[in-house]
């Protein structure tokens, strides 16, 4: 606690917690609460600051596990609907889903589930870079393929709609 004076005289005081990141040294200064570095941390009340700890996720946590096991899932099922749609390139479904395009989408999918593994564990220059990059990269162009996809969908019924003779020439 931090020696407030109250009134006029130096014998009467009101004790303040020191708030959290702050510590009191009464050996040099009883009235004023001590902002901590930036490295350190204490909590409310602290008479001195500790060294703060890094702590990362390791893969062996049960959270991690659970996260990777579901990434996985869906890069399995990711690759599972790239089969499908191979076996079945020729058919109508697929080529009005997309047909190459789709391929595609799901190449970008599958990659961008990959970088979920990099997340995990003490972080290194590499797995830094490996945590955004595809992440961003990838899931952006599936992004623009999606919105492709939709723009050639609503101009198809667009034209369509305004000259229906050319729809069945």
């Amino acid at each position: 606690f931090a020696k407030k004076t109250d009134g006029m005289h130096e014998c009467c005081f009101n004790c303040n917690i020191c708030p959290d990141g702050t510590y009191i040294n009464i050996t040099e200064d009883p009235y004023e609460c001590i902002n901590c570095k930036e490295t350190e941390w204490s909590a409310a009340g602290s008479t001195s600051c500790n060294l703060r700890e890094l702590e990362f996720v390791p893969f062996t946590d049960i959270g991690a596990i659970l996260i990777m096991v579901g990434a996985w899932a869906l890069v399995v099922l990711t690759v599972a609907m790239s089969v499908l749609f191979a076996i079945n390139y020729n058919t109508p479904v697929v080529r009005s889903a997309g047909g190459p395009m789709c391929f595609l989408i799901f190449g970008c999918l599958c990659l961008s589930n990959v970088s979920v593994f990099f997340y995990f564990g003490k972080p290194t220059g590499s797995s830094c870079v490996m945590r955004l990059l595809p992440f961003l990269l990838f899931y952006t162009v599936c992004l623009a393929c999606f919105v492709v996809r939709s723009f050639q969908i609503v101009s198809i019924f667009k034209m369509a709609a305004k000259f229906p003779k050319l729809h069945s020439v």
